[in-house]
């Protein structure tokens, strides 16, 4: 049971026998979310899509190609998951205030891509916020720094 968890999540012996990333886990917990993020309305949307592959790239420093199949990988995963509070717990011990703050400006900028903020895409960053304890304030503001860069981009 427990190894099939972890191939579900990636995290078993590779093919080639190396042990597994150390951070894969983070990656897809943060992957997950945001999938999850960018499918809550109901409309994939390829703005929303390409925000959040570029996202984890550059927060993750990850090549293009390694972002795209994170972001499958991430997709399979968030369809099998009941809830998120999986994800949520690893973000919770793996990032610092600073770090959780700076997931929660990666959801604002993924829900807010395509220039619309369905009503289910506001209450999942809230829930996420809450999961993550991130206080209003800092939601808010990484709302408006994704503002910002979204207008920016």
């Amino acid at each position: 049971m427990i190894g099939r968890v972890k191939a579900l999540l990636g995290l078993g012996v590779a093919a080639d026998g190396a042990p597994p990333d150390a951070d894969a886990e983070l990656r897809l917990a943060a992957a997950c979310i945001l999938v999850e993020a960018s499918l809550v309305d109901g409309h994939v949307d390829g703005r929303e899509t390409a925000q959040l592959t570029g996202l984890l790239a550059g927060h993750f420093g990850l090549g293009a190609a390694d972002a795209e199949a994170l972001v499958v990988r991430a997709a399979e995963v968030a369809e099998d998951a009941a809830d998120w509070n999986r994800f949520t717990r690893v973000l919770k011990a793996e990032f610092d205030r600073s770090e959780r703050v700076a997931m929660m400006e990666m959801l604002w900028r993924v829900v807010l891509a395509d220039g619309e903020l369905h009503a289910y895409e506001d209450s999942l960053v809230r829930r996420i916020a809450g999961l993550l304890h991130v206080e209003d304030g800092d939601r808010a503001l990484a709302r408006r720094r994704a503002e910002a860069g979204l207008a920016g981009a």
